[in-house]
């Protein structure tokens, strides 16, 4: 047996106390939070809204500027079988068509000068009438020399009523067919000019013999 007893009910007593207490601080309300005023916040200036920039309207894109060509030379496309004189009448007179004499001072050069010539034929259709075929001679020194000279003579190659209708003489190349088949007028028109740039030249004081071009 044991030597000391605990009175039972005192120690119950003692249990219910301390759950008692234990109890009314699990139930204790929390006190609430007290908050501070908040510090008042300074009125923002308003902002200025910025002025919008004008749109700039698109400007339409231009096409670019075309280089201009440059304008063909004619075609010619002469029929087959085409008769000269089946078409032009026979009579064919010579006329003088230009005179051309220019004077320059020369470079100064320590070489001698080389004349050349050149020999041009041209033909111009001249409406319902017929064609009028030019010959063209011009002298001229290289380096530049004295003096420039230039002869035209021409042709009117008139248009027989009866076949000028048969051929579209805009693709006619009538010049070429004119050296073909008037040997004898264009060597006229040579001999001619030869002789004209000589009486000019020697009018001039500088005389020159009648040569043919190669």
């Amino acid at each position: 047996m044991p030597l000391f007893r605990r009175n039972k009910p005192a120690d119950d007593a003692e249990k219910n106390k301390e759950t008692e207490k234990l109890e009314k601080e699990e139930t204790k309300v929390p006190e609430p939070a007290i908050e501070e005023p908040a510090e008042p916040k300074e009125p923002k200036e308003p902002e200025t809204p910025k002025a919008e920039e004008p749109v700039q309207p698109i400007k339409p894109t231009e096409p670019a500027a075309e280089t201009p060509k440059a304008p063909e030379r004619p075609r010619f496309h002469t029929p087959e079988g085409f008769d000269f004189n089946r078409y032009f009448l026979a009579e064919r007179r010579i006329t003088l068509e230009n005179v051309s004499y220019e004077t320059q001072r020369p470079a100064v050069t320590s070489g001698q000068l080389r004349l050349g010539a050149k020999d041009t034929i041209v033909a111009q259709l001249i409406g319902n009438a017929g064609v009028k075929a030019t010959y063209n001679r011009t002298l001229s020194f290289e380096p530049d020399g004295p003096f420039t000279v230039s002869v035209s003579f021409s042709v009117m190659l008139v248009f027989n009523p009866g076949t000028r209708g048969e051929v579209d003489w805009k693709t006619v190349d009538v010049a070429e067919e004119f050296k073909k088949n008037c040997p004898q007028l264009v060597q006229t028109m040579m001999t001619k000019s030869a002789l004209l740039i000589a009486e000019i030249t020697n009018a001039n004081g500088t005389p020159i013999l009648p040569f043919a071009v190669r």
